[in-house]
């Protein structure tokens, strides 16, 4: 009976770490340039709203692939001013191509007071649906709270204006390429280099592009859909 008690009690012990490590895989460390001591302070930011810059340190700056992965970072006591993007993949009941609508919002800019040894979180609301994740990237609401007896530490959040006139074909986003840009052969945002004259420019362009952002397997399943289609 020992025996069988012992290897019971090693078998339990090997899943809780399993477990453990698989809870801690969830959560991405952000390097803020603060230690993890007494004098600072914690933020827990869930993974809808992705950390862009803390006081004006870039921590990210690229959001082409989508990180389901919570966040958190350490601050020094006093004010800052976070930089977040709402990013989500919302379940699309709507549309026959595909499963889930890619929803990214403009920078949005809050300001928060941290004190020390303290532990603070993002908090906000999570659409349900591809046309209320579209409402809240435009108006987000969240507040920045303490974790430990629910203050709101927050001031007014601001979001930045589009860099560039967007157009939605479905659950994409595509930023066209400007006439003024176009002539001097630069774009208000990285993408697709200008289509023929010849051809459809907004089409062709978004095709082109979404094509090479794709992964294989998503080249594959597209081409299975394009020859179902053509049936």
């Amino acid at each position: 009976m020992p025996r069988i008690d012992s290897r019971l009690f090693a078998c339990l012990s090997l899943f809780g770490l399993l477990l453990l490590a698989s809870g801690c895989a969830n959560v991405r460390q952000l390097d803020s340039g603060n230690s993890q001591d007494a004098a600072s302070a914690e933020l827990f930011v869930p993974y809808q709203f992705q950390v862009q810059a803390i006081d004006g340190t870039v921590l990210r700056d690229s959001f082409n692939s989508f990180d389901g992965r919570d966040q958190t970072l350490r601050v020094a006591p006093g004010q800052h001013e976070l930089v977040l993007r709402y990013f989500d993949l919302i379940e699309n009941t709507t549309d026959r191509t595909d499963d889930y609508s890619r929803v990214l919002s403009e920078p949005i800019t809050v300001t928060f007071q941290a004190s020390a040894n303290s532990r603070y979180a993002v908090v906000g609301e999570r659409p349900e649906t591809p046309a209320a994740g579209e409402a809240f990237a435009a108006n987000p609401e969240l507040a920045i709270e303490n974790r430990g007896n629910g203050e709101t530490v927050s001031g007014e959040i601001a979001v930045a204006e589009p860099e560039a006139e967007t157009i939605r074909r479905g659950n994409t986003v595509y930023a066209p390429v400007t006439e003024a840009s176009a002539a001097t052969g630069a774009s208000a945002a990285p993408g697709p280099q200008p289509a023929p004259e010849n051809a459809p420019p907004q089409s062709l362009q978004m095709l082109k592009y979404w094509w090479n952002s794709a992964s294989q397997a998503e080249r594959d399943r597209f081409e299975a859909w394009r020859t179902q289609d053509a049936q």
